[in-house]
């Protein structure tokens, strides 16, 4: 493993992890999870090789072999976690098919079964009356209402007055301000970054870690300071930054671990 391997030359050289740490700029939480094996820790692949990369290259080893000893274990570990994948299968035997013939259907009551059913209580009957007896009442109604001859006087609602318009109030003047005062100087300066490809990034503003994470590209963060804001770039290429609009360049190239730090001018 490239981990065991990178450990062996480093402790023979009598050299630390914070050795290691302050020569390559990457994080001890990071160098521990590379000669452990413990990729899941790391950013990426792409970052934990570059970081492989620069470990080598400060041990001074080979760095051609150590990143093809990096890829034989990255693909051992794939191959092993693809076999220990289940396979799911698609049409499974054991799901229950639903028989036509066992769907209970609800019975439906002939429409006399239900009249007769419902005329043996006295309490039907007496509904019925009324629904009648109600019917009677409107019929004899309507009947005296329309023989009347459309006396009813309609009911017209009254018509509002129409309000004349307000006048249009004229706008003042403004005074102009013979003196105006220039605009404060600010004691900030802001700095702008676009991700043009996935970086892990760590800022520090004003001597403070203010973020820490892993971003894809297409992403734009800004951040302000009074004195300084320094950037560490796992992916310096992949990180383009700008001020007042105006582009300041790439610190790097792909997959290389860059420091970048802009002062208040």
């Amino acid at each position: 493993m490239v981990g065991y391997t990178l450990r062996q030359e480093r402790e023979r050289q009598n050299l630390s992890i914070s050795d290691i740490e302050q020569g390559t700029s990457i994080r001890a939480l990071y160098i521990e999870a590379i000669e452990n094996g413990e990729y899941d820790k790391l950013p990426g692949k792409i970052y934990t090789k570059g970081f492989i990369k620069n470990y080598a290259k400060f041990l001074e080893m080979d760095v051609e072999a150590i990143a093809k000893e990096f890829a034989t274990d990255m693909a051992e570990l794939e191959a092993e976690e693809a076999a220990n994948t289940p396979l799911v299968e698609e049409n499974s035997s054991d799901e229950k098919k639903i028989e036509p013939e066992k769907i209970s259907k609800p019975e439906k009551k002939s429409v006399g079964f239900s009249v007769q059913e419902e005329s043996r209580h006295p309490s039907s009957f007496l509904i019925v009356a009324a629904v009648v007896l109600i019917a009677a009442i409107a019929g004899g109604l309507w009947s005296w209402l329309s023989s009347s001859g459309g006396d009813v006087a309609a009911i017209n609602p009254p018509q509002q007055q129409a309000q004349p318009a307000p006048a249009p109030t004229p706008d003042p003047t403004p005074v102009a301000n013979a003196n105006p005062e220039p605009p404060a100087p600010s004691d900030k300066f802001v700095i702008q970054a676009r991700f043009n490809d996935r970086c892990w990034i760590l800022v520090t503003v004003d001597g403070e870690v203010v973020q820490e994470g892993v971003f894809e590209g297409g992403q734009n963060l800004s951040w302000e300071g009074k004195e300084n804001i320094t950037f560490r770039l796992g992916n310096a290429g992949g990180v383009e930054f700008f001020r007042d609009g105006k582009s300041l360049g790439v610190p790097g190239g792909i997959g290389e671990i860059a420091d970048k730090t802009f002062t208040r001018q």
